[in-house]
């Protein structure tokens, strides 16, 4: 009798999500030793697209995206590279935790208010105890977000990206993730590129290192096994929850700044990740496994 095979959980994923997001802040800094902020975009994008192509042309299965559907895609894909191009900026301009903070912060609240006034989801009394221990956590960074410097105010904006682009995720339900991440990719990477040419063609190419060759290519193997991890995350759990677990990589991020950089972190800042972290927990073991969050194989 052969062996079921018994997938991620929506919260598992995000939550494996949000780490691997987390380790992005680093491989950012490390890549800006080579690439310019538009540039390492382009790089990394489109060193992201290669490979998808590649696998679907070995796989030998075309898979289309439905003609009803092009558009949010298309606008997905826009978006995802707007916010990621806000994070690269922020997380070069200040610490790992503050760009964390910012974006969590404003993503956290888009998210509430498109989930339940856009999709009519259901706020229930674990929802908001969740979203309730983020604020509070959130909260605590009050006095970062007043100094106004550009670090936190990329972070805002990348946050607030994030929030429109989970919403459009949500919306595609059904699609094949594969041509969902080629669009992605291969669209950005376009921007990007594009980006870097007009407004800092001066600041493509910084130093020329294996390390930076190495770094470029991690981060495309990250971005891959992150977003595919993000799409089914959001396909498997609810939108408020979803963003409340993905917020778990503050306390990731700044950890990593710590044990990488040696940022570290104020009280504030560690009780913070605290409060978020037990959101994250209550979020991803609040939910009972149903039919859509478990697939079995033969």
């Amino acid at each position: 009798m052969p062996k079921s095979k018994t997938s991620l959980t929506g919260g598992e994923a995000l939550l494996s999500a949000a780490f691997l997001f987390a380790t992005t802040n680093v491989l950012v800094r490390e890549m800006a030793h080579m690439w310019g902020s538009q540039a390492q975009l382009g790089a990394r994008f489109g060193l992201v697209w290669v490979i998808l192509a590649a696998y679907a042309h070995f796989r030998g299965k075309k898979v289309s995206i439905p003609r009803s559907k092009r558009l949010l895609v298309t606008a997905y894909s826009a978006l995802a590279a707007l916010s990621i191009l806000f994070f690269t900026l922020s997380v070069q301009m200040t610490t790992i935790a503050n760009t964390l903070f910012t974006s969590n912060a404003t993503e956290l609240v888009g998210a509430f208010l498109l989930g339940s006034l856009l999709l009519r989801e259901k706020v229930t009394g674990r929802k908001l105890i969740a979203i309730g221990l983020s604020f509070a956590g959130l909260a605590l960074y009050s006095g970062a977000l007043l100094s106004g410097n550009a670090g936190l105010i990329f972070g805002l904006l990348g946050g607030a990206t994030t929030a429109v682009c989970n919403l459009v995720a949500k919306q595609l339900a059904g699609v094949d993730r594969s041509a969902i991440l080629r669009v992605q990719f291969g669209l950005g990477a376009v921007l990007a590129i594009a980006a870097a040419l007009l407004f800092s063609a001066n600041d493509i190419i910084r130093t020329v290192s294996l390390e930076g060759v190495a770094v470029t290519i991690v981060f495309a193997l990250v971005l891959i096994v992150a977003t595919n991890l993000v799409l089914y995350g959001f396909h498997h759990f609810d939108i408020n929850i979803a963003t409340v677990v993905l917020s778990s990589q503050l306390a990731f991020g700044a950890l990593l700044g710590f044990l990488i950089y040696k940022e570290v972190p104020a009280p504030n800042e560690i009780m913070s990740g605290v409060l978020i972290a037990c959101a994250a927990v209550i979020a991803s073991t609040g939910k009972k496994p149903v039919a859509s969050d478990i697939d079995v194989h033969a």
